[in-house]
Formats: C-alpha cells, structure tokens, sequence
C-alpha cells in the first residue's frame, strides 16, 4: 500500500527513511559494495543535506574511489559541521594532501593540536608534514617539545637526527645521539645509531669504537660482529675481517639466510677468481653454518657447494640429497644431485632420485633425462626410452639439450631393436649437430652390428677420425666398420693402433684378433684374444675363440 503525500513529507517520516537508509548504507560500505552505499549515502543527503555523518561517509567513499575533488567538497562540509570532531579533520586533511594542498592540511593539523594537546601522535604527524615542506625548525621544535614533556626517546631523537642531517648539521645530529645513548648506557640500540651515523660520514674510527662498545657488552652480538667485518674489510684487513665473519656465523640467532647469502658470495666469487683463500674462507664458513644450523636445507646445499669444489663429489651428493628432503621443492638442489651422481656413476641412486624429482617437477626436462640416462646404464632400455620420451617434449628453444636426448634415446631405441626408430633419431641429431662425434660413432657402430648400410657407417666413422684422429674408440668402430666390409688388412692396421692407444680395452684387443685372424695369423689372433681375457673380457664369444682357436662363422 502506498504511502501517503501527507505522511511522506512529515518530520516523523523524513527521519525513519533516513534511519534507515544510513543503516543500509553502511552495511553495503562495510561489505565493499562501495557504489552501492554510494546510491545510498546520496538518498540519505537529499533527506538531510546537512548531516556531518553522511558528509563524512561520502567523503570516505570518494576518496577510496579515487574522485579526490568530490571527497574534498564533502569532508569540507563534515569538518565545518563540527570542527572538534577528529575524524572528520582527519579526512580533511587526507583529501588536502591527496591533492597536494600540503598548506591547508597543515593548518588543519594546528587546530587539531590546540584542539588535542594531548595526542602527541598530532603533534609528530604535524612535524612530518613541516618536514615535508622544508619547515625544519617548526618541525624541530616540536620534538623538543614533545621531549620536555616524555624525556629522552630513541623515536623523539632518531627523528630529530633525520631532520638535523637534511640541513647537513651533522655535529647538531651527533649530539642528539650522544645524548640519547648518555640516556642508557646498557642499551646497546643507541649505540648501534651511533656507529650507523659515523660509517655515514666515513667517520670510521668513531664507529670502530661504537661497535667495540656494543661487544663490550654483548659479545655475541651478530650484527655488530658484521659491521666489523665490513669495518676491517674496507680498510683492506681482510683477515681480521674475517675473523668477526667467522664470530657472526657461530652465533645461531644471526638468520640462516643472511649467512646462507655471505656464503653464495663466496662460492661465485670462488668460481670466478679460482681464488684457493676465498675458496678455503668459503668452505669454513659452510662448515659453521652447517654446525650451528644442522637441520636447514641451505646449510645442507652451500656445503655441498664447497664440497663439489673439493672435487668430494660423493660426499657433495650427500648433502645435497640432505637440502632436498629438507626443502624438496629447490630445483637447483635436485639438479646439482643428479649431475654429480651421474658425474660419480652412481646410476643406482640417479634413478630413485631423477624418478623422485620427475614427481615433483612435471615439466624440467632435465630430470627426465638424467632418469633415462641411468636406466640405460643399468640396461633398463624400456624404462630409459619412456623417460627419454615423456622429456624430449618439454625441451623448448634449447639445441643442446635436445641434442642429450636425441643422443641418449638412439642409444635406448637401438638395444631394444627398434632400429627404425633408431636411425630417426640420430639422424635427427646430426641435422642439429652434423659434426657430433658421439652421434657419428655410435650411429656406424650400431649400423656394423646389424651389417647393414655398411658405406654409410664407413662414411660416417671416417668422419669421426678426421675431427678427432686420436680417439681409440673412434678408431675402433672404424676398424671393425672396415671388418664388416672384409677390408681386413685395413681393419688390422687401424685396430692395431687403437689397440696401442689402449692396451686393457678388452673389446678393442678383441677385435684386433678377429681382424689378424682373417689375415690367417692365427698365433698372433690367439695373443690378443688372451690379452682380451686378461683385460677383463669374458663374453661367450670370446671364450668360445679362445677355446677352440679360431672364429665360428
């Protein structure tokens, strides 16, 4: 039913309405519906165009949404309203300073101080905006103010200093805190301000002794320990630096990262100078960390750093594999495991690890291929050409690695028979890297095993001498290559020199005594069969040779 003219116009009514759209107003201000208390705070000053309340609220509001001059004109109408009321000076002087207006806010604050002479927190908002427009002395002197009536404080007095150094009055700055660290002489805080102040003005034999002070009463205090190692440091005394860095890293309330960062720095600079004394002042800070912070996963890892520059490769494995079951979600500490257990051959362990960082990290190709390439060496093909699979597909822009996997899954694909696949892939390799001698090498040698394509597998273990004529290995496939072809007197002469380069390589020595044995030297064949043997050869067919001396066909 509609409400009447008569009775929407009535006092009584006006003021129920206004009730109780203010109340739903500020229940959609207190939800964040902003606009929509807007709406509201509007229909609430249609009905009362002069109510400090609303004025304030709509000024609040603007200001949050940015319309600095609409939040002006209404905390404008709010603070005239009622001048003793703080919040809504307060806003005042917030929509002032959101437009610049630093004068009128700071005759707002004068009124507000003399209005409440006992909020100090005024009084020190009033000097920071003297502060701000270059009133100085204005601001100064209400911290001497507010210091005759609360005595000597660190906050009173930093903020003095602050003011005293913009007008570069640095023996003024110097007294106040001499006088704030005369105000306790226990409190090691002022004395801290002092040393801070001298180092800023290079006054470095003043600040020298602040920190001996600060020692002299808590011995252990890190970051003094710190401070000294940076005093020594830039007087090029860089063993007594030291000494305080190493006083620093034994005390465990000096945060684990700071140190962990002083350490990193050492560990590069280690790295790029090849410098034995910064390497050796590394190491011994790891050591300390690691001692006082067992447990962390970065004591753990920068040890293994230094470790790894030891070249204690195993040792180095153990803490890093420490740093990720702490921290498993550090990819650099997973990555650096992985590359020295494969650096170390430990392929048992290389394949729990690169399987366990798979889990955790989907998408690095490099875990995938480290798993494959432990598979392969523990002769789990299937597994390694799965692994190699599932990697290959998250190697974006990156030649090299993509040329690791082709590399490695040419090697899987071929001991699982899938020749076709095989040859694919290190054809494919070589379109990337046509000079790659590993590629070349193994993709002849598979090819001679089969007996198949033999001109090609010549072709491109040739290729493979002419870049690197010295390998014994290479040598090798080119010599059992020729073998292949019934080329034997040239297969001997090149067997016989990879034999030379390795004389315990048992299938090199085998091969050579296939050769001579096709050029019927059988005495000589026989010689390097047994050489084989003694090497540590032992396959089937080797023994069979020896056994009844000479080649089944």
């Amino acid at each position: 039913m509609p409400v009447p003219e008569d009775m929407r116009t009535s006092e009584n009514y006006k003021q129920l309405s206004f009730g109780a759209t203010y109340v739903d107003a500020c229940a959609e201000r207190m939800k964040g519906n902003l606009q929509e208390a807007l709406k509201l705070f509007d229909a609430c000053k249609r009905i009362d165009p002069t109510s400090a309340a609303v004025n304030y609220e709509l000024g609040t509001i603007y200001k949050l949404l940015g319309a600095n001059e609409q939040a002006l004109s209404n905390a404008k109408l709010c603070a005239a309203a009622d001048p003793k009321n703080e919040w809504y000076q307060l806003l005042l002087i917030e929509c002032y300073n959101g437009i610049k207006q630093y004068d009128q806010s700071i005759k707002i604050r004068e009124e507000l101080i003399k209005n409440f002479p006992n909020k100090p927190e005024f009084q020190e908002e009033l000097a920071i905006e003297y502060s701000l427009t270059g009133r100085y002395d204005k601001a100064f002197k209400i911290y001497e103010n507010l210091e005759t009536i609360y005595g000597v404080s660190d906050q009173i007095s930093i903020n003095k200093v602050k003011l005293l150094k913009e007008q570069r009055k640095l023996k003024e700055a110097e007294a106040e805190l001499l006088k704030l660290s005369d105000s306790n002489k226990k409190e090691t805080r002022y004395y801290a301000y002092l040393a801070e102040f001298y180092m800023e003005i290079n006054a470095l034999e003043k600040a020298k002794a602040m920190y001996e002070k600060i020692l002299s009463i808590e011995p252990d205090n890190a970051l003094v320990n710190l401070a000294l190692h940076d005093y020594y440091s830039s007087q090029g005394k860089n063993d007594e630096a030291f000494v305080y860095l190493q006083k620093a890293f034994r005390n465990p309330d000096l945060d684990v990262s700071t140190k962990a960062n002083i350490v990193n720095s050492f560990y590069k600079r280690a790295l790029g100078l090849n410098d034995l004394k910064i390497k050796d002042e590394g190491f011994e800070l790891a050591q300390i960390m690691l001692k006082v912070h067992p447990t962390s996963a970065e004591s753990n890892y920068f040890y293994a750093d230094f470790l790894v520059l030891q070249k204690n490769l195993n040792a180095a494995a153990k803490y890093y594999y420490v740093s990720t079951t702490i921290n498993g979600h550090n990819y650099s500490a997973w990555s650096k495991l992985l590359i020295v257990e494969y650096e170390i051959n430990a392929y048992d362990s290389l394949e729990r690890h690169s399987s366990q960082a798979i889990e955790i990290f989907p998408s690095q190709p490099s875990v995938y291929l480290y798993n494959g390439i432990a598979n392969m060496q523990l002769k789990n093909y299937k597994k390694a050409a799965q692994s190699l699979n599932d990697g290959i597909e998250f190697v974006i822009d990156n030649k090299s690695l993509l040329l690791d996997f082709y590399k490695s899954l040419g090697d899987a694909t071929n001991y699982l028979k899938d020749f076709a696949r095989s040859d694919k892939v290190f054809e494919d390799a070589l379109k990337l890297d046509s000079d790659n001698t590993y590629v070349l090498n193994n993709y002849a040698y598979f090819l001679s095993l089969r007996n198949e394509n033999l001109e090609k597998a010549e072709k491109l273990s040739k290729k493979t001498i002419e870049l690197r004529p010295n390998d014994r290995n290479y040598m090798d496939t080119y010599g059992w290559i020729l073998y292949q072809q019934e080329k034997y007197k040239e297969a001997a002469e090149w067997l016989s020199n990879a034999s030379k380069l390795a004389p315990q390589n048992p299938n090199i020595l085998e091969h050579y005594g296939d050769a001579l044995y096709r050029l019927n030297n059988l005495s000589e064949a026989l010689m390097q069969w047994l050489a084989a043997k003694r090497a540590g050869g032992d396959s089937e067919s080797l023994l069979k040779k020896i056994k009844n001396k000479k080649i089944d066909d």
